[in-house]
């Protein structure tokens, strides 16, 4: 039984137990001794027991742990032992914690290895028992994960670096951010080496790290994808490409400065699915919905995405215009940059050095007879007069702006010395976002309120007030919320995904006086509170108790 159980052992265990027939017992054994192969695979191979449960009728004889090999294996850990030493050792690590390092292995007699592992890593081995078609199938993650394939490739390049294993290294560098859903890849040169980091559901996140000596050449694979200029080592370049993986067209856009220890390298992965992205997948409340596809359907006026960077305004933008993507309207864009290619529409990218600017550029769209326009971002007060203009001319305009919430957004365009009554004429709603964290669905739990929690929401009497409000509770020691408790499937972050949190600011009727009266925000915020509008707190909150994100979440996201 290659170092587990003898096939005479095994036969008496299935008999006695009565898991097996001695008919059953007897056709195994005789298909194994003809096929040459072991008695467990033989009574796998005609149905007797499945592998998992002989594994574990085994497993409990050897008085061992089993480890079922369709659990999801942690890369990191996987890739600690080399895909030669661990097919040889029929021997996988499939977890690393502060208890140590924990192999599966077919072959649970082999002694002498394990000490070596525990000796090498001087760190205690805890050992399980998997059959051996487990390994095997352990073992093709070593083809399928790509940080796993990174790590044995900078092996082979750190005795001799190959054109073609640069190439290979960088196709693997954007699957393994595709397959880790990342939004930016960071290529990091420092003094010690080059690190590589992942943007994951807005944190970075370390992944592997490679000679300082490689560098040159992975920066200039990435040059020539991007077609920018290789000889240029002193100046920052701007460029992008597109390449598919796993059936899907990755757009990546590229920035390369040069700081202390070389080239910079930042990769902006923009996947095709944003381009058919709708509203609803936002995490938009129903009402608040429809405010916005009411303010989408008007034939003029401005609809306006505001927070601050990395928000997540341009892919609400992007959404309302897949609504109004249709055939019968002219729709036209000026972006910085240009992040998405939409079929359909003329988009246009700021270009400082021709003098197409934000303001240059809209002036030529409303010559070109556009039915609506978006417009990146308004920075200055020569845009903001443009934009204002065109929406009170027949235009619908999207854009947005850097504000900490909905109301204050007005007083912004009030510092671009824009005319209140222009504002409170063109604006037909102003929506104020974050993102959060989504807790992992597939760990989630819920809990009562820790004490730090606690402390936090009664440091704010409105805090208060609301949190009693969403979950029906008066007693915040009764008050339940949930979280992630950290799984495979979310790399033990307990987090998976993002969701927006919204405060949608509709300009009525009753607002437009406060507007003209050039008010404080904190009074428009006040009077659209009154009149029905949900705080991106709020909003949170009923997020927080449909377990949709957490507390802490939250609180992050709304700097209470």
């Amino acid at each position: 039984m290659n170092g587990a159980l003898s096939a005479d052992r095994l036969k008496k265990l299935l008999l006695d137990g009565k898991f097996l027939s001695t008919k059953e017992i007897k056709e195994a054994s005789l298909k194994a001794e003809n096929e040459g192969i072991p008695l467990d695979e033989a009574i796998v191979d005609l149905g007797f027991l499945s592998d998992t449960e002989l594994g574990k009728l085994i497993a409990s004889e050897l008085g061992m742990l089993f480890f079922d090999v369709t659990e999801k294996i942690e890369s990191d850990a996987l890739g600690l032992l080399p895909a030669r030493v661990a097919k040889g050792q029929q021997t996988v690590v499939y977890r690393i914690n502060k208890e140590g390092i924990w192999l599966a292995s077919s072959n649970v007699g082999n002694y002498e290895f394990f000490k070596l592992v525990e000796k090498r890593y001087k760190q205690p081995i805890h050992l399980a028992y998997a059959t051996r078609f487990g390994i095997k199938q352990a073992l093709e993650g070593y083809q399928k994960d790509p940080i796993i394939q990174i790590r044995e490739l900078l092996k082979r390049m750190e005795r001799q670096q190959l054109d073609e294993d640069v190439v290979q290294l960088v196709q693997l560098l954007l699957t393994s951010a595709f397959d880790n859903h990342a939004s930016d890849v960071h290529i990091e040169p420092e003094d010690e080496g080059v690190v590589v980091r992942f943007r994951v559901d807005g944190n970075m996140r370390e992944m592997v790290r490679y000679p300082l000596e490689m560098h040159e050449k992975v920066v200039f694979r990435i040059k020539i994808l991007s077609r920018l200029r290789t000889d240029e080592h002193a100046q920052a370049q701007d460029g992008r490409f597109e390449i598919k993986l796993h059936g899907v067209e990755l757009n990546l856009r590229v920035s390369i400065l040069p700081i202390t220890h070389g080239e910079n390298v930042v990769m902006r992965l923009l996947t095709e699915r944003f381009q058919r992205l709708r509203l609803e997948d936002l995490g938009l409340q129903p009402d608040d919905m429809d405010k916005v596809i009411h303010a989408a359907e008007m034939p003029y006026g401005m609809i306006i995405a505001a927070g601050p960077t990395g928000s997540g305004k341009t892919t609400t933008l992007y959404a309302i215009i897949n609504i109004l993507n249709k055939p019968d309207v002219n729709l036209m864009t000026i972006e910085d940059p240009v992040e998405y290619n939409i079929k359909g529409i003329r988009q246009i990218q700021v270009n400082t050095r021709t003098n197409l600017t934000f303001e240059a550029g809209l002036k030529s769209i409303v010559r070109q007879d556009p039915d609506i326009i978006m417009v990146g971002e308004i920075r200055d007060p020569k845009t903001a007069d443009i934009a204002v203009n065109a929406a009170l001319t027949g235009h619908l305009l999207l854009t947005s702006l850097h504000a900490n919430d909905s109301a204050a957004s007005l007083p912004r365009m009030f510092e671009m010395d824009v005319e209140p009554f222009l504002i409170a004429s063109s604006v037909n709603v102003i929506v104020a976002q974050r993102l959060v964290r989504r807790v992992c669905t597939h760990c989630i739990e819920s809990y009562a309120l820790a004490d730090e929690e606690r402390d936090a929401i009664e440091r704010d009497e409105g805090m208060v007030k609301l949190v009693k409000e969403e979950s029906g509770q008066k007693n915040l020691s009764k008050v339940r919320v949930y979280r992630g408790a950290g799984c495979n499937y979310c790399n033990q972050s307990g987090f998976s995904g993002r969701v927006g949190i919204f405060e949608i600011l509709e300009v009525t009727e009753a607002l437009r006086p406060l507007i003209v009266a050039k008010a404080s925000s904190d009074v428009i915020r006040q009077a659209a509170i009154k009149y029905g509008m949900r705080t991106m707190l709020q909003d949170g909150l009923q997020k927080v108790f449909q377990g949709m994100t957490t507390l802490g979440e939250v609180i992050r996201a709304t700097k209470l």
